[in-house]
């Protein structure tokens, strides 16, 4: 929708503890509009209102979707397709003049304007339809940003800096060209808060695991390696998925020297003989996001 569409304008929004505050009485009559079963209604109903455990206690759930369990997501799901989706689609979408996009994943989204008072009269509008459904905007994280294939130049006719960038889904996304600067890109890199929780959770492994042996501890490296890439490994991400291997490289070197009180490895050793033994997986792009 940025790269190709008429986009000068992303209204980044952030719900604020969503699965919390999740109406039962709207849900449950969102789920009766395509659910002609009583039996199957009456146990979700009660599925909501089982309540949690938490902390060894019993927590009544007067609302929300308990996390952690398989059905949570989708009943999550079907509330924002009525809330969010299914508005924006019918009613938003009609009365705006210039183009306009929903992407949504789960709680997070963004929406695409063409015009910028159409994306503000929007922001105030998704505030009064999410307050209908005892649903609340994070102020702190929602807001309008100049973004797409004009941004660069309006902002440069105005004497403003680079065009804002904004994170979903663990990227940020941001405005840039190709190869040649002939054609707008919209580039993608892992976002930085991403990264330092990514790289925290592989430190955190590689120090409990540091004592297993080499071999089984190489082997779940990689697969870890394999799963990031996989997610990661985008167009114009190269440097961050490499520097993620480098990160998880560094670690293996400081925590395996730890594995005694005495230094077990070199740099020389440990790079040119460990890593030669037990080879870590190379990162790939998995996925173009361009088709020209």
């Amino acid at each position: 929708m940025v790269q190709y569409r008429k986009t000068s304008y992303v209204v980044e929004a952030d719900i604020r503890s969503f699965f919390d505050n999740v109406d039962h009485e709207w849900l449950m009559k969102m789920l009766s509009h395509d659910i002609a079963d009583r039996r199957f209604l009456e146990i979700i109903e009660k599925f909501l209102k089982a309540g949690i455990m938490e902390d060894g206690k019993y927590l009544d759930s007067e609302q929300g979707t308990p996390q952690g369990n398989g059905a949570s997501p989708i009943l999550a799901n079907i509330y924002l397709h009525y809330v969010l989706d299914n508005w924006f689609d019918v009613i938003v979408k009609k009365q705006c003049e210039g183009e306009c996009y929903l992407i949504r994943y789960c709680d997070d989204f963004v929406c695409c304007f063409q015009k910028r008072y159409e994306a503000e009269v929007f922001k105030k509008k998704l505030e009064e339809r999410f307050k209908k459904y005892g649903l609340e905007l994070a102020e702190e994280k929602t807001k309008i940003l100049e973004f797409g294939r004009f941004a660069r130049r309006s902002r440069k006719a105005r004497g403003e800096g680079k065009p804002d960038t904004f994170d979903f889904l663990g990227f940020t996304f941001y405005c840039g060209m190709d190869g040649k600067k002939q054609f707008y890109r919209c580039r993608v890199k892992t976002s930085k808060k991403k990264f330092r929780n990514k790289i925290k959770a592989m430190k955190e492994w590689i120090k409990s695991h540091r004592t297993m042996p080499l071999e089984q501890l190489f082997k779940t490296i990689n697969a870890k390696l394999r799963g990031h890439y996989q997610y990661y490994g985008v167009t114009n991400n190269t440097r961050e998925v490499k520097n993620f291997l480098t990160q998880t490289k560094r670690l293996l070197f400081k925590w395996l020297n730890r594995r005694s009180q005495r230094r077990s490895y070199t740099v020389e050793i440990f790079f040119n003989g460990v890593l030669r033994t037990f080879p870590v997986l190379e990162p790939s792009i998995k996925v173009s996001l361009f088709y020209r």
